[in-house]
C-alpha cells in the first residue's frame, strides 16, 4: 500500500522552476504549420512533415547549440533512413525480427547519455509507425522521408535559427545558476544565530545544498565543455566562462570549509561580535556573488564589488585578542574564518572582474588565483561507451536485450491479432520499459493514467465540436502546452500530449472513435512493459545500492588520502579528488532515489539508509575544512589519523557490499598536534567517521534483507 502510494504521489510530482514556453511555442508551430497547409491545400502527404517536425522537436533537450544541431540532424537523417522500411511490405515474423533488431540498437542508445538514448526511444517508435503504415512502393517511401527531411528541418529552423543564436548563452545561464547557489548557501549561513543550537535541519540543509550544487557544477562544466568543442581555436568568451566556471569550483570548497570552521569555533557569549562580523561579511559575499549571476544572466558589464572588506573581520579579531581571555582553540578556529573569508573576497573580487570583461573580451589577467580544474574536457573515443556496455553484468544490456525482446513479442501480439491501430500498444512498451524496474512501474503509471485522462480529453472535445479547424488549433495548444510543463512534471506532459496525439490521428484517418482505441492498447502496452521488466533480466536498485554506496565511501577515503599528501586544497591532485567524490556520492544520491521507486518496506527503515549518505557527505566536508588548512600547516603529520580513518572507510565499504556489519572501531583518541585548529578539525573527522560506522552498523541488516 505504501509503494502504491509513493507512486500516485510522483503522478502529482512537480518539479521546481518555470515553464519552458519558448520550447512550448516552437513544437506548437512546428506541428502546427505543416497540418494547417495538409488541411488547407488538401495535401494529406504534408501530415508527415508535422510529424517528422514532432518527433524532431521531441529531441530538442535545450543545452548548447551544437548539441541541439547534432542531436536534431541526427534525427532527422536517421528518421529519413527509417523512414524507407516503409516500402519493404514484409511479412509479419520479418517484422517482428526487424523490430527486435532495431528496437534493441535503439536501447544501446542509452551507453551515450540521456538526450542519445531519448533519441533511440524516438527513433524506435517512429520505425513501428512506418511498419505499421507501409507505403504503396519504393517511391512513395522515398517521398516520406523526403517529408521527414523537411519536417525535420523545419524544426530545426524553427529551434536554431528564429530564435537569436547565442552560442554561449545555455553557457552562461548555467554558470549563473552555479553562482545563484553558491550566493544562496552564503546568506543562509549568514543569518545562523550567534547563540543557542544551531538550527535543527542543519544536517539535511547542508547535504542537500551540497549535492545540488556538485550536480549543477558538473552540468555546467558539460555544457561549457561542448560549447567550446564546438568553436575550436576560439579563446575569448570561452575563456572567461572556463575560469568563471573554476570559480564556482573554488568558491564551492570555501563554503564547505568555513561552515565547518564556524560550527567547531566556539560560540559563548563573548565570540558574539566576531562571528556577527564573519557572517556580515558572508552575507556581503552573497551580493558579490549574486553580482557575478547577473553580470552571466543579463549580458551586462554594470556589477560592482559591495563595499565590504575581510580587513574588518581582522580587526574584530584583533580586537578580541587584545580584551584577553580568548582562548587558544577559539582564536585559532576564528583566525582561520579570517583567513577563509579573505581568500572568498579575493576569488569574489576577481571572478567579478572576468565577467565584467565579458562583453567588451578584454583578456583575463594571467595571475588571477583561480587556475584551471584538472579534469579533462575532451570526449571519450566515439565506441568506448558502447564497448564498455556489452556485458550481460551491464544495465543498458540487460534493458536493450528485454525492450527488444518485449517489442519484438508486442509486434508478434498486434499481428496475431489484427489489432487497430496495434502499434501504440508497441510504442508504449518502448516509452514504459526503463532500465530500472521502479521506474518502469512509475512510468507505466503515469503512461496510463495520463492516456485515460488524455483520451477522455479528446474524446470529450470530439463530440462538442469536429470542425478540423478547430481540431487544429487545439492539437497546437495541447502541444504547445505539453511542451512547455514536460520540465515541471511528466504526468502533465503525458495527460497534455496524449489528446494531441489521438486528435492528429483522428484528424489524418477521419475516425473520430480513435481515442477508445488509444486507451485499450496503451493499457496493453503497459501490462507487456510490465510484465517484462518483472521476469526478463530484472534490475532491481537494491541489488547495486550498496555497490554505489560502496564506491562513495572508497572515494572519501582517496579524497582523504590526497589531502594528507598535497601542501594546500588547490593542488590538481585535490581538486580532482574532491570532484570524483562529489560525482560517486551524486551517483549514490540518485541510486537512493530508484530506490524509493521500488521500496516495499516501512519508511522508518529507510532512514539509516539516508543517514549513512548524509555522513558519507558530512565526512567529506570535513576532509574539507582540513585540506582548506593544509597550506598554513603543510608540515604536519597526518599520517596517524589517515591510516586510521582510511582503513576504517575501507571496511565500511566491504561491510556495505558483502552486507554485513562493519568491524567495530578500535579505540582511539585525537592525535595530539601543537595546533588548536588542527586539533579540533582531526577530532570533528573522527567524529564523523563514528557517526558514519553507527549508520552502517544500522543499515545492514536492511541491505541483507
Amino acid at each position: 500500500m505504501n509503494d502504491l502510494k509513493r507512486h500516485f504521489e510522483s503522478f502529482f510530482r512537480v518539479e521546481p522552476g518555470r515553464p519552458a514556453l519558448g520550447a512550448g511555442l516552437r513544437a506548437a508551430l512546428a506541428v502546427g504549420v505543416p497540418m494547417v497547409i495538409a488541411a488547407t491545400r488538401h495535401l494529406p502527404a504534408a501530415t508527415w512533415v508535422g510529424l517528422a517536425a514532432l518527433f524532431v522537436t521531441l529531441v530538442d533537450r535545450g543545452g548548447p547549440y551544437r548539441d541541439r544541431a547534432l542531436s536534431m540532424g541526427a534525427m532527422t537523417v536517421l528518421g529519413a533512413a527509417m523512414g524507407l522500411v516503409s516500402a519493404l511490405h514484409l511479412p509479419t515474423w520479418g517484422v517482428v525480427l526487424l523490430t527486435l533488431v532495431w528496437v534493441t540498437a535503439c536501447g544501446f542508445a542509452r551507453s551515450y547519455g540521456d538526450t542519445p538514448g531519448l533519441m533511440g526511444v524516438v527513433l524506435a517508435n517512429y520505425t513501428v509507425v512506418s511498419l505499421a503504415l507501409p507505403a504503396a512502393d519504393l517511391s512513395a517511401a522515398l517521398t516520406r522521408s523526403g517529408l521527414f527531411i523537411l519536417g525535420g528541418a523545419w524544426s530545426m529552423l524553427l529551434s536554431l535559427l528564429l530564435w537569436p543564436l547565442r552560442p554561449y548563452r545555455p553557457a552562461r545561464f548555467a554558470i549563473a545558476r552555479c553562482y545563484r547557489s553558491l550566493s544562496d548557501r552564503a546568506e543562509e549561513v549568514s543569518s545562523w544565530p550567534l547563540e543557542g543550537p544551531l538550527p535543527a535541519t542543519l544536517l539535511v540543509d547542508t547535504v542537500d545544498w551540497e549535492s545540488r550544487a556538485r550536480q549543477c557544477l558538473e552540468d555546467a562544466r558539460s555544457v561549457l565543455a561542448s560549447t567550446r568543442r564546438g568553436r575550436a581555436g576560439e579563446s575569448g568568451r570561452g575563456e572567461h566562462l572556463l575560469v568563471l566556471i573554476e570559480g564556482v569550483d573554488a568558491l564551492l570548497a570555501l563554503l564547505v570549509a568555513l561552515p565547518e570552521t564556524l560550527e567547531v569555533a566556539p560560540r559563548e557569549a563573548r565570540y558574539h561580535a566576531l562571528r556577527a562580523e564573519v557572517q556580515r561579511a558572508l552575507a556581503s559575499l552573497a551580493a558579490d556573488i549574486r553580482a557575478i549571476a547577473r553580470a552571466l544572466e543579463r549580458d551586462t558589464s554594470e556589477a560592482e564589488p559591495s563595499k565590504w572588506s575581510a580587513e574588518r573581520v581582522r580587526r574584530a579579531l584583533e580586537a578580541q585578542v587584545a580584551e584577553g581571555g580568548m582562548s587558544d582553540a577559539a582564536r585559532a578556529a576564528y583566525s582561520h574564518a579570517e583567513v577563509l573569508v579573505g581568500r572568498m573576497r579575493e576569488y569574489s573580487r576577481a571572478l567579478l572582474d572576468v565577467a565584467e570583461r565579458l562583453e567588451d573580451g578584454r583578456p583575463v589577467e594571467s595571475d588571477l588565483p583561480v587556475g584551471p580544474h584538472p579534469a579533462s574536457l575532451q570526449g571519450r573515443p566515439l565506441l568506448e561507451p558502447l564497448r564498455d556496455n556489452l556485458s550481460p553484468s551491464s544495465v543498458i544490456f540487460r534493458h536493450a536485450m528485454r525492450l527488444g525482446f518485449i517489442a519484438a513479442l508486442a509486434t508478434a501480439l498486434v499481428g496475431g491479432l489484427k489489432l487497430d491501430h496495434g502499434y501504440w500498444v508497441i510504442i508504449t512498451v518502448v516509452v514504459v520499459l526503463q532500465p530500472y524496474s521502479g521506474m518502469t512501474f512509475e512510468r507505466g503509471l503515469q503512461r496510463a493514467a495520463g492516456t485515460l485522462l488524455g483520451g477522455a480529453l479528446a474524446a470529450g472535445l470530439v463530440v462538442l465540436v469536429r470542425d478540423p479547424a478547430v481540431i487544429l488549433g487545439a492539437i497546437m495548444l495541447f502541444f504547445a502546452v505539453a511542451i512547455s510543463v514536460k520540465p515541471l512534471s511528466l504526468s502533465a506532459f503525458q495527460v497534455l500530449l496524449a489528446p494531441a496525439v489521438v486528435l492528429l490521428a483522428e484528424i489524418q484517418s477521419g475516425d473520430w472513435e480513435l481515442a477508445g482505441v488509444r486507451i485499450a492498447n496503451t493499457l496493453l502496452g503497459g501490462v507487456l512493459a510490465l510484465v517484462g521488466a518483472r521476469l526478463l533480466w530484472p534490475s532491481p536498485e537494491h541489488l547495486r545500492f550498496p555497490e554505489q554506496v560502496a564506491s562513495a565511501l572508497r572515494a572519501d577515503r582517496e579524497y582523504l588520502l590526497s589531502v594528507a599528501r598535497a601542501r594546500s586544497d588547490s593542488e590538481p591532485e585535490v581538486r580532482e579528488a574532491r570532484r570524483k567524490l562529489g560525482l560517486e556520492l551524486l551517483s549514490a544520491e540518485a541510486s537512493f532515489q530508484r530506490l524509493l521507486t521500488e521500496w516495499r518496506g516501512p519508511s522508518r527503515q529507510l532512514e539509516p539508509v539516508m543517514a549513512l549518505l548524509a555522513y558519507a557527505r558530512r565526512f567529506g566536508a570535513a576532509v574539507t575544512a582540513l585540506a582548506a588548512s593544509r597550506r598554513w600547516h603543510e608540515t604536519q603529520d597526518l599520517s596517524g589519523v589517515v591510516s586510521y580513518a582510511g582503513s576504517a572507510l575501507e571496511d565500511l565499504a566491504l561491510a556495505v557490499e558483502h552486507r554485513r556489519k562493519p568491524t567495530p572501531l578500535p579505540p582511539t583518541k585525537t592525535p595530539s598536534v601543537g595546533d588548536p585548529l588542527s586539533h579540533a578539525q582531526m577530532d570533528r573527522l573522527l567524529r564523523q567517521l563514528t557517526v558514519l560506522h553507527n549508520a552502517t552498523e544500522r543499515v545492514a541488516p536492511h541491505l541483507a534483507s
